[in-house]
């Protein structure tokens, strides 16, 4: 009798024993399956990131990331959402923001928001943003002959607006090095972006939906370019880190033939300009001028004083 009374003991402490043992281990093998997804999710967050920064870098003309802000997240993914805004000298407009996900297996940029939309009726033909619903300006290739609607100066209508400031995207008739850019434009307007590339397409049928590929020119208080050099070697890194996963021999043909040149001989094919009307109206008859394309515009305001 007390050897059975022993046994079942023996089996109630094994039983017990083996139960705690369990427990621990699906513990830890619970907290061990956390951590590692959560280190995956947080390890396509930071590509997510670094590829939305990229992106503005190298194909945003005169947009700044205002803001880059994780929501709704969890150990499995989750939003980042970026805010944007452009800087119409000295006047600070909202423009779209971006949701990115990112998950346990991927992340993924939602580049409808980041391609404009196209506008076209009998009377009008023009590229907006589609959440700001501001017109987007359009850059043209000096490589490519024909567009849908033909090549646009609407320099020719700015003096129309009074007492405003605004963006104009300056194409020109033929590339031109960065040193000769320098000197092609008056004191009173601001170079802000530098159109470097963009692929050959077909757009004899509509906007083919191609990004342009530049950078920003950083500027100090006075609006004087910080360092150009510094510049053009964050726009060929990010172009890299953008580019890395897509195999385009344009692409690649443009980096491998360019980044290791000064900036002084790097060709430039357009630049976006910004400024007061009355400013950039001086603009329409210069020679290099190819195309130019209105942006956003904004009303003067008396407290607010233009940069320039």
């Amino acid at each position: 009798m007390d050897l059975n009374k022993s046994i079942k003991k023996a089996k109630r402490k094994q039983l017990v024993m083996f139960s705690c043992i369990s427990m621990i281990i699906f513990l830890i093998m619970s907290i061990l399956l956390v951590i590692t997804v959560d280190k995956v999710s947080t390890r396509n967050y930071h590509k997510l990131d670094k590829a939305l920064f990229a992106y503005q870098t190298i194909a945003s003309p005169n947009t700044q990331i205002d803001s880059q802000v994780i929501s709704n997240s969890s150990i499995f993914g989750g939003e980042v959402v970026t805010n944007q805004s452009k800087n119409i000298d000295g006047y600070i407009v909202p423009w779209s923001s971006l949701r990115s996900k990112y998950s346990l297996f991927k992340q993924s940029i939602d580049y409808n928001e980041l391609m404009p939309s196209w506008y076209h009726s009998s009377k009008n033909s023009y590229e907006y943003n589609r959440q700001t619903k501001q017109k987007v300006a359009t850059f043209y290739n000096p490589k490519i002959e024909d567009y849908y609607d033909g090549i646009k100066n609407e320099l020719d209508d700015i003096q129309a607006m009074e007492d405003s400031v605004a963006e104009v995207a300056i194409s020109f008739d033929q590339p031109y090095t960065y040193n000769e850019v320098k000197k092609m434009f008056p004191s009173d307007v601001n170079v802000v972006w530098l159109y470097l590339f963009s692929e050959e397409r077909d757009e004899r049928q509509g906007p083919s939906g191609m990004p342009v590929y530049g950078f920003q020119l950083n500027v100090d208080e006075k609006n004087r370019v910080v360092d150009v050099e510094a510049d053009k070697a964050d726009f060929f890194h990010s172009f890299k880190t953008y580019s890395a996963a897509m195999n385009n021999q344009e692409i690649t043909t443009f980096i491998h033939d360019n980044q290791e040149k000064d900036m002084a001989d790097i060709e430039v094919l357009g630049v976006m300009v910004t400024g007061e009307v009355k400013h950039l109206a001086g603009l329409k008859d210069r020679s290099f001028v190819r195309g130019s394309s209105m942006g956003v515009t904004v009303p003067i305001v008396p407290y607010i004083i233009p940069e320039k």
